[in-house]
Parts: C-alpha cells; sequence; structure tokens
C-alpha cells in the first residue's frame, strides 16, 4: 500500500475497522497451545520498523535489501521509490519516538536564536534550533543514517527534539535569508579571498592607476612613429608567443592519472551533489532531468533483479532511475515561471530540489550555483547546463578518478561531445574553439 500521508493509512484502518467480521479476521491469529511466541529478533533497519504494518512485507524487504546494497537507510529507499512520502514517513518516525513531525510553516524568523549565516550553515547540516516557552527545540532533518541511529539510540542530549523533512528546512531557511543567501552568493569569494576573486574593485586606487595607464597608451601610440609602433607590436606579439608555448610546454610535463581498473562497489559511492543553474531553459529541462534520472549511481535496481523477482512484484516499488545517492540541486530565477512550469509537469519528487536565486547581486550563472552550495550534501558537487546530456557513468568514473589520484586533483573535467555543429556558425565556431 503507497500512501500520500498518514491519515491515509488510519483512515483505510478505520474503515477495516468497522467491518466486524474482517477486522476480526485479521486482527486475531489463533495461537498454538503447545508452541511458544517467537521473540523478536533485533532489525538490521530499524528506521523502518515504524512503518512495518502500514506497508506490504515485500516491499519493506526490498527495501531493507537495497539499502544494504548501497549503505544507505532503507528509509531513502522507501521515499525515493515513491513507497511514501518524506513527510508521512517523518510523522510516523516521530510518533514511534515520542515526538512530532514539525512541518515549519508556522515558526516565524525570531523563533530561531542564530543569525542569517549560522542558519544557512544549519541547513547544511540538518539541525536547527528554536526556542520555544523559553527553552531551546531542536529540529531534525534525518539524512544518510540519521534515521537508524534515531530509531535505535534516540539522542538524549538533543531532548526535546521535533523532525522534520530536508525540503521543509531548506525552504525555511531559504524564506529568511534572501539577503545573507544574494550577499554571500555574490561577494563572498571577494571579501574573504579578494586574490582569488575576479569581481571589479567598487572603489580604490586599483581603478585610477588602470585609467592612467590606458590615457597613456593612447598618448604614447599618438606620438610613436610608425616603426616605432611596428617595432611596440613585435615585442607584444613575441610576449604572446611566450605565453602560447609555456601553455603548450606545460601540457607536455602535465601530470596525468591512470584511469582506475576497479568499478566502485555501490555501497562505497558517495552522495553527489548535481547543480544546475536554469534561466528560460523550459524547452529543455525534460532532456536535462531525464539524464539526470539514467546516471548509473548507484547502480540501477532492475539491472540486479531477475525476471522471477521482478515478475512477483518485489521491485515494483523501484523505479527506472537510481536517485537515492544523488542531491539535485535546481536554481531558478524569481521571475522564470515558464522553466518553473515545465518542472512541475516533470512531478520530480526525490532526489530533486527547486531553488529560488535571490533578487539582490546581479543575475549571473556563478551566482546562481553558489546560492545551491551551501545546501549541497554530497561529498563530490558536479555542474551541468540545461543542454547536458551527461554518460550514465559519467559520476561513477569521475569518483573512481578522484579515488586513484593524489590530494593534488581537485576537480575533473569531462570530455564535451558538440552535437550541433551544423546548426549555426556560431555552434561551429564553439565546436573548433572547444576542440582547440
Amino acid at each position: 500500500m503507497a500512501f500520500g500521508g498518514v491519515r491515509g493509512a488510519a483512515a483505510l484502518r478505520a474503515k477495516a475497522d468497522a467491518w466486524p467480521d474482517r477486522g476480526r479476521r485479521w486482527a486475531s491469529v489463533p495461537r498454538p497451545r503447545n508452541r511458544r511466541l517467537a521473540t523478536a529478533r533485533p532489525s538490521a533497519c530499524p528506521e523502518v520498523d515504524c512503518v512495518r504494518g502500514l506497508l506490504p512485507s515485500r516491499v519493506v524487504a526490498a527495501a531493507e535489501r537495497r539499502a544494504r546494497a548501497i549503505g544507505l537507510g532503507a528509509d531513502r529507499v522507501l521515499i525515493c521509490a515513491d513507497a511514501m512520502t518524506e513527510d508521512a514517513y517523518l510523522t510516523v518516525l516521530a510518533a514511534s519516538l515520542g515526538t512530532s513531525y514539525e512541518p515549519l510553516d508556522r515558526i516565524s524568523r525570531a523563533d530561531c536564536p542564530l543569525d542569517d549565516d549560522q542558519l544557512i550553515q544549519a541547513a547544511a547540516a540538518g539541525l536547527l534550533p528554536l526556542r520555544e516557552a523559553g527553552e531551546i527545540v531542536w529540529i531534525i532533518a534525518p539524512r544518510r543514517l540519521t534515521a537508524r541511529r534515531l530509531a535505535s539510540h534516540p539522542p538524549r542530549w538533543l531532548q526535546p527534539f521535533r523532525l522534520t523533512s530536508s525540503e521543509r528546512l531548506l525552504r525555511f531557511v531559504a524564506q529568511h535569508t534572501q539577503k545573507a543567501l544574494g550577499r554571500r552568493a555574490a561577494d563572498g569569494l571577494r571579501r574573504s579571498r579578494p586574490l582569488f576573486s575576479n569581481a571589479p574593485q567598487r572603489h580604490g586606487a586599483k581603478q585610477i592607476a588602470v585609467l592612467g595607464f590606458v590615457l597613456l597608451a593612447v598618448t604614447i601610440l599618438c606620438l610613436l612613429s610608425a616603426p616605432a609602433i611596428e617595432v611596440l607590436a613585435t615585442l607584444l606579439c613575441t610576449v604572446f608567443l611566450g605565453a602560447a608555448g609555456l601553455r603548450l610546454l606545460s601540457v607536455a610535463f602535465a601530470r596525468r592519472t591512470p584511469p582506475s581498473s576497479t568499478r566502485s562497489v555501490d555501497r562505497e559511492l558517495p552522495i553527489y551533489t548535481i547543480i544546475c543553474a536554469l534561466y528560460r531553459e523550459a524547452n529543455v529541462v525534460d532532456g536535462l532531468v531525464a539524464a539526470i534520472r539514467s546516471l548509473d549511481y548507484p547502480v540501477l535496481w532492475r539491472k540486479r533483479q531477475s525476471p522471477r523477482q521482478y515478475a512477483c512484484g518485489v521491485c515494483a516499488i523501484i523505479p527506472d532511475y537510481p536517485p537515492e545517492k544523488l542531491d539535485v540541486k535546481l536554481v531558478l530565477e524569481a521571475d522564470d515561471h515558464d522553466t518553473r512550469r515545465a518542472l512541475a509537469r516533470l512531478e520530480l519528487g526525490q532526489p530533486f530540489e527547486i531553488i529560488t536565486a535571490p533578487l539582490n547581486g546581479p543575475r549571473t550563472k556563478p551566482k546562481a550555483l553558489n546560492v545551491a552550495l551551501p545546501f549541497a550534501r554530497g561529498s563530490f558537487t558536479v555542474v551541468y547546463d540545461a543542454e547536458d546530456v551527461p554518460e550514465p557513468d559519467q559520476l561513477r568514473r569521475a569518483v573512481d578518478t578522484f579515488m586513484v589520484a593524489d590530494e593534488g586533483l581537485a576537480c575533473v573535467q569531462a570530455a564535451l561531445t558538440v552535437d550541433n555543429t551544423t546548426d549555426s556558425w556560431l555552434a561551429r565556431m564553439f565546436t573548433a574553439a572547444y576542440a582547440g
């Protein structure tokens, strides 16, 4: 039984109880007098013990097998497989832990004692403190194996605590930190590491020096004779060719990471964050979403199932895409209503999350990517454009490359295959430039 909330399950149970014959028939089981009742064994996935009475046993068993294979909680498998919503699961889990589910809809900014920068970090950590009746209540957004730890050993130092979903926590933080998010995304690097930033300086002597240099160069060119200008042009060409030769020389002596001969097992794969900055991409987002859903990270569930297992419906809860270890952030502009409607028609669900870029600051792709970066939950991050169609094994190959390389490797660039070279002269120029 797949349901969208606890109320639906409660309604079905109440309806069954209203049938006297059927309700008593399923509620009572004859106990043999000469046989003892089996004692409950410790569950390997205690995070789903709270929903065993709400879902078919074969569905829960399939989720547990999948969880053991990929190294995540069975709750994540059930949620990503659309067997139940995250809100419904957390509501049941909270009730089993003696607490409640907090949707954060009626929580004001004044109830949180953190400043804006700390609030953004709280969203990344999945832990939010709230002030209620003079005491601190901790809001937990379970991730990875957090639900398993809560179900097996509830933390005493976090009492009292409540549960919420990662989506609702992100929405709460993004709603109340718009200015801080925009400021960090646009000016964070310039203020923290100005030497690494290409942002223009607003004030200072640098602009005056650049303007003076330009005026001096123009004056000299006006006063010099033609032979002197030719000599100067020759010197500049020599400098340019020297720089080009240095680039070619660096390629000859570049360190190359050998390709990995082993394929990482699904259980060892880390969470991978995908960030896509979209603006007026309503006509291509369906292809981007389809490509992300086709990523072999971890391996597609149905590839491991025999025809007999699939026929009996054990893996009917698992969709055609493997989203459990993906964390997809789609960043939209506030006025891009067409792209937002196109994504709504796709009914994304897990693991997709839509983030709205703040209005303050420039409307650029780097800013949009920086807005999503504080909310990334993965150990690795990849950036895709709306037109990108990555190979299904691209993320797995990237992880394998990082694993065999030393700490000097910080970024991997995938080879780009341009498939619209014949569309226009601009596409042909772009293909030639990238090939060079």
